[in-house]
Protein backbone atom coordinates (compact mmCIF):
# COMPACT_ATOMS: atom_id res chain seq x y z
CA UNK A 1 0.00 0.00 0.00
CA UNK A 2 1.12 3.65 -0.62
CA UNK A 3 1.11 6.22 1.41
CA UNK A 4 0.50 9.16 -0.88
CA UNK A 5 0.08 12.11 2.15
CA UNK A 6 2.76 14.23 2.67
CA UNK A 7 2.35 14.05 6.48
CA UNK A 8 2.12 9.92 6.89
CA UNK A 9 4.70 10.00 5.06
CA UNK A 10 6.96 12.51 7.80
CA UNK A 11 5.15 10.12 10.13
CA UNK A 12 6.35 6.37 8.55
CA UNK A 13 10.12 8.06 8.52
CA UNK A 14 10.28 9.63 11.67
CA UNK A 15 9.09 6.00 13.26
CA UNK A 16 11.44 4.36 11.14
CA UNK A 17 14.66 6.60 12.29
CA UNK A 18 13.39 6.21 16.04
CA UNK A 19 13.22 2.52 15.89
CA UNK A 20 16.46 2.29 13.93
CA UNK A 21 18.31 4.64 16.10
CA UNK A 22 17.22 2.24 18.97
CA UNK A 23 18.31 -0.95 17.91
CA UNK A 24 21.78 0.94 16.35
CA UNK A 25 22.11 2.03 20.17
CA UNK A 26 22.67 -1.52 21.30
CA UNK A 27 25.03 -2.32 18.23
CA UNK A 28 28.42 -2.49 19.22
CA UNK A 29 30.27 -0.40 15.87
CA UNK A 30 33.24 -1.07 15.06
CA UNK A 31 35.22 1.26 12.61
CA UNK A 32 37.59 0.46 10.34
CA UNK A 33 39.79 1.87 7.37
CA UNK A 34 42.78 2.93 5.75
CA UNK A 35 43.81 5.29 8.37
CA UNK A 36 42.16 7.84 10.68
CA UNK A 37 40.72 9.65 7.99
CA UNK A 38 39.09 7.44 6.19
CA UNK A 39 36.76 6.23 8.81
CA UNK A 40 33.23 6.20 9.06
CA UNK A 41 33.16 7.81 12.68
CA UNK A 42 35.74 10.59 11.00
CA UNK A 43 33.96 14.26 11.43
CA UNK A 44 36.21 16.34 8.82
CA UNK A 45 37.53 19.48 10.41
CA UNK A 46 37.37 23.22 8.54
CA UNK A 47 41.14 22.50 7.55
CA UNK A 48 40.17 19.58 5.92
CA UNK A 49 39.07 20.36 2.25
CA UNK A 50 38.78 17.04 0.11
CA UNK A 51 35.33 15.19 -0.14
CA UNK A 52 34.65 11.83 -1.38
CA UNK A 53 32.20 10.08 -3.27
CA UNK A 54 31.04 7.06 -1.30
CA UNK A 55 29.97 3.66 -2.60
CA UNK A 56 27.33 1.64 -0.85
CA UNK A 57 25.73 -1.08 -1.80
CA UNK A 58 21.68 -0.78 -1.86
CA UNK A 59 21.24 -4.15 0.68
CA UNK A 60 23.81 -2.51 3.01
CA UNK A 61 22.53 1.29 3.00
CA UNK A 62 20.48 0.66 6.75
CA UNK A 63 24.16 0.61 8.27
CA UNK A 64 26.27 3.53 7.17
CA UNK A 65 23.32 5.81 7.53
CA UNK A 66 22.87 5.51 11.30
CA UNK A 67 26.66 4.36 11.88
CA UNK A 68 27.46 8.08 10.32
CA UNK A 69 27.94 10.39 13.35
CA UNK A 70 25.95 13.49 13.05
CA UNK A 71 28.73 15.90 12.28
CA UNK A 72 29.59 13.85 8.74
CA UNK A 73 25.89 13.20 8.18
CA UNK A 74 25.68 17.13 8.10
CA UNK A 75 28.44 17.00 5.39
CA UNK A 76 26.98 14.61 3.44
CA UNK A 77 24.39 14.17 0.17
CA UNK A 78 22.96 11.15 -0.34
CA UNK A 79 21.51 10.43 -3.98
CA UNK A 80 17.86 8.76 -3.37
CA UNK A 81 15.38 7.78 -6.01
CA UNK A 82 12.55 9.48 -6.70
CA UNK A 83 9.80 6.54 -6.15
CA UNK A 84 7.48 6.40 -2.88
CA UNK A 85 10.11 4.50 -1.57
CA UNK A 86 12.23 6.97 -1.87
CA UNK A 87 10.09 9.18 -0.40
CA UNK A 88 10.59 7.16 2.61
CA UNK A 89 14.41 7.17 2.67
CA UNK A 90 14.69 11.40 1.72
CA UNK A 91 12.64 12.31 4.91
CA UNK A 92 14.30 9.90 7.04
CA UNK A 93 17.79 11.36 5.76
CA UNK A 94 16.24 14.85 6.46
CA UNK A 95 15.77 13.56 9.96
CA UNK A 96 19.10 12.61 10.24
CA UNK A 97 21.06 15.47 9.09
CA UNK A 98 21.79 14.15 5.48
CA UNK A 99 20.66 16.30 2.45
CA UNK A 100 19.35 14.52 -0.65
CA UNK A 101 19.42 14.49 -4.39
CA UNK A 102 16.42 13.10 -5.88
CA UNK A 103 16.64 11.09 -9.05
CA UNK A 104 17.84 7.40 -10.53
CA UNK A 105 18.98 6.20 -13.77
CA UNK A 106 15.38 5.12 -14.46
CA UNK A 107 13.28 8.78 -13.60
CA UNK A 108 15.48 12.14 -13.17
CA UNK A 109 18.93 10.99 -13.82
CA UNK A 110 20.40 13.94 -15.81
CA UNK A 111 18.34 16.63 -13.33
CA UNK A 112 20.31 14.64 -10.39
CA UNK A 113 23.34 14.28 -11.78
CA UNK A 114 23.18 17.90 -12.61
CA UNK A 115 21.82 18.80 -9.04
CA UNK A 116 25.26 17.13 -7.58
CA UNK A 117 27.64 18.70 -9.83
CA UNK A 118 26.22 22.14 -8.91
CA UNK A 119 24.90 22.25 -5.56
CA UNK A 120 27.22 19.52 -3.51
CA UNK A 121 30.59 22.18 -2.85
CA UNK A 122 32.11 20.88 0.76
CA UNK A 123 29.75 17.66 1.40
CA UNK A 124 30.48 14.18 0.51
CA UNK A 125 28.19 12.17 -2.22
CA UNK A 126 26.72 9.15 -1.23
CA UNK A 127 26.02 6.68 -4.24
CA UNK A 128 24.02 3.40 -4.04
CA UNK A 129 25.58 2.46 -7.72
CA UNK A 130 23.59 -0.48 -8.07
CA UNK A 131 20.16 1.03 -7.08
CA UNK A 132 16.89 1.60 -7.45
CA UNK A 133 16.27 -1.35 -9.17
CA UNK A 134 19.61 -3.94 -9.55
CA UNK A 135 21.21 -5.93 -10.46
CA UNK A 136 22.29 -6.96 -7.24
CA UNK A 137 26.02 -5.28 -6.23
CA UNK A 138 26.26 -4.16 -10.25
CA UNK A 139 28.28 -1.12 -9.97
CA UNK A 140 26.64 1.23 -12.65
CA UNK A 141 28.18 4.75 -14.44
CA UNK A 142 26.65 6.97 -12.02
CA UNK A 143 29.39 7.34 -9.30
CA UNK A 144 32.25 7.15 -11.49
CA UNK A 145 30.78 9.65 -13.71
CA UNK A 146 30.10 12.00 -10.96
CA UNK A 147 33.63 11.32 -9.31
CA UNK A 148 35.42 12.39 -12.38
CA UNK A 149 33.45 15.69 -13.35
CA UNK A 150 34.08 16.79 -9.78
CA UNK A 151 37.06 15.45 -9.44
CA UNK A 152 36.71 13.50 -6.24
CA UNK A 153 38.46 10.14 -5.15
CA UNK A 154 35.85 7.24 -4.61
CA UNK A 155 35.70 5.19 -1.33
CA UNK A 156 34.24 1.91 -1.73
CA UNK A 157 32.46 0.91 1.50
CA UNK A 158 31.61 -2.42 3.21
CA UNK A 159 29.70 -3.28 6.06
CA UNK A 160 28.47 -6.53 7.93
CA UNK A 161 27.27 -7.81 11.41
CA UNK A 162 28.44 -11.09 13.48
CA UNK A 163 24.42 -11.52 13.39
CA UNK A 164 21.61 -9.78 11.27
CA UNK A 165 18.23 -10.33 9.10
CA UNK A 166 18.24 -10.04 6.11
CA UNK A 167 14.65 -10.16 4.69
CA UNK A 168 13.92 -10.33 1.05
CA UNK A 169 12.95 -7.62 -1.47
CA UNK A 170 12.23 -7.70 -5.11
CA UNK A 171 15.84 -7.69 -6.13
CA UNK A 172 18.00 -7.50 -3.25
CA UNK A 173 17.87 -8.47 0.60
CA UNK A 174 18.48 -5.75 3.23
CA UNK A 175 20.95 -6.28 5.88
CA UNK A 176 19.28 -5.26 9.59
CA UNK A 177 21.92 -6.02 12.12
CA UNK A 178 20.41 -7.56 14.90
CA UNK A 179 20.48 -5.95 18.30
CA UNK A 180 23.69 -6.14 20.32
CA UNK A 181 25.62 -7.70 17.53
CA UNK A 182 29.05 -6.68 16.29
CA UNK A 183 28.75 -4.19 13.45
CA UNK A 184 31.97 -3.49 11.05
CA UNK A 185 31.63 -0.37 8.71
CA UNK A 186 34.44 -0.45 7.15
CA UNK A 187 36.04 2.23 4.13
CA UNK A 188 38.45 1.48 1.35
CA UNK A 189 41.33 2.86 -0.10
CA UNK A 190 39.92 6.29 -2.22
CA UNK A 191 40.52 5.34 -5.80
CA UNK A 192 41.16 8.10 -8.00
CA UNK A 193 39.32 8.86 -11.09
CA UNK A 194 41.08 11.05 -13.88
CA UNK A 195 39.25 14.57 -14.53
CA UNK A 196 36.60 14.89 -17.31
CA UNK A 197 37.00 10.81 -18.28
CA UNK A 198 36.48 9.53 -21.82
CA UNK A 199 33.19 7.75 -22.30
CA UNK A 200 35.58 4.88 -24.05
CA UNK A 201 37.80 4.69 -20.50
CA UNK A 202 34.60 5.00 -18.18
CA UNK A 203 34.28 1.30 -18.26
CA UNK A 204 37.89 0.30 -17.26
CA UNK A 205 37.75 2.52 -13.84
CA UNK A 206 33.90 1.32 -13.20
CA UNK A 207 35.25 -2.45 -13.12
CA UNK A 208 37.99 -1.32 -10.99
CA UNK A 209 35.50 0.02 -8.31
CA UNK A 210 33.77 -2.91 -9.07
CA UNK A 211 36.44 -4.79 -8.23
CA UNK A 212 37.43 -2.42 -5.25
CA UNK A 213 33.86 -3.07 -3.59
CA UNK A 214 34.13 -6.96 -4.18
CA UNK A 215 37.30 -6.96 -2.39
CA UNK A 216 35.97 -5.53 0.18
CA UNK A 217 32.84 -6.66 0.86
CA UNK A 218 34.14 -10.47 0.49
CA UNK A 219 36.81 -9.61 3.46
CA UNK A 220 34.71 -7.70 5.72
CA UNK A 221 31.91 -10.96 5.52
CA UNK A 222 35.23 -13.02 6.70
CA UNK A 223 35.83 -10.79 9.66
CA UNK A 224 32.06 -10.64 10.77
CA UNK A 225 31.89 -14.24 10.35
CA UNK A 226 35.74 -14.86 12.58
CA UNK A 227 37.39 -16.24 9.82
CA UNK A 228 39.75 -13.17 8.86
CA UNK A 229 41.30 -10.95 11.27
CA UNK A 230 40.93 -7.21 10.36
CA UNK A 231 44.03 -6.29 8.85
CA UNK A 232 43.15 -2.29 8.21
CA UNK A 233 43.13 0.26 11.23
CA UNK A 234 40.01 0.16 13.56
CA UNK A 235 38.52 1.63 16.14
CA UNK A 236 35.14 1.33 18.26
CA UNK A 237 33.19 4.17 18.81
CA UNK A 238 29.40 4.64 19.23
CA UNK A 239 28.23 7.16 16.92
CA UNK A 240 26.90 10.83 18.56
Amino acid sequence: MRIRSRWLTWAAAGLAVGLSKLLFATCRKVYIGVNDTIKLNHVPGPEEHERYVLCVWHDALLVPTFAAPRGLRQQTCCLVSQHQDGSYLANAMALLGYCTVRGSSRRGGAQAVRQLLDDTAGKHIVFTPDGPGGPRRKLKAGAVYVASQLGRRIVPGAYSATRAWRPKGSWTDMLIPAPFSKVYVALGEPIAIPADLPRDQLDLYIDLVQQAMDRLNDEIERIASGESPVILETSIRSAA
